[in-house]
């Protein structure tokens, strides 16, 4: 993966094209937003099941632990962190680059109701592991209710 800069321009896009877009980045700016970050890439994971947990095992290597961030909401965990370059060298120049860095974000939707409350997260040699334990999806199963008159 090249280094790109952020001073060059290689876009050919038209100039109102990019007013546009820096209007749009501008106002979200304004009204508190962070703007638009571009996300580097998709971290590879493990999901399975047990019998009573889903387990989610994501490969973040070279990343501080105080640089990611999980988050549970309705029915998925976001995984975002940041990975930052390692080199610095002004007069360094790459023979093989492939290595990323940059913002990364991975969004898993989970295939069963799990408890938010007990959800555990550890990150350990370049693993993070998510631990949520499943609950018994009650909006599917059946029961019976007693009409009354009135």
């Amino acid at each position: 993966m090249a280094k790109i800069s952020r001073n060059s321009s290689t876009s050919k896009e038209p100039a109102e094209k990019a007013n546009v877009v820096q209007f749009i980045v501008e106002s979200l700016e304004s009204i508190g937003g962070k703007g638009i970050e571009p996300v580097n890439h998709t971290p590879r994971l493990d999901m399975y099941s047990t019998g009573n947990e889903i387990v989610v095992e994501s490969e973040l290597p070279g990343v501080r632990r105080e640089d990611m961030e999980v988050t549970f909401y309705k029915n998925s965990i976001a995984i975002k962190a940041l990975k930052y370059e390692c080199f610095n060298e002004p007069n360094v120049n790459y023979i093989c680059m492939e290595r990323s860095f940059g913002r990364l974000i991975r969004t898993i939707d989970l295939p069963f109701p799990v408890n938010p409350n007990v959800i555990k997260a550890a990150y350990s040699n370049g693993i993070l592991r998510i631990v949520l334990p499943r609950v018994e999806e009650k909006r599917g199963t059946p029961m019976h209710i007693e009409v009354e008159s009135s």
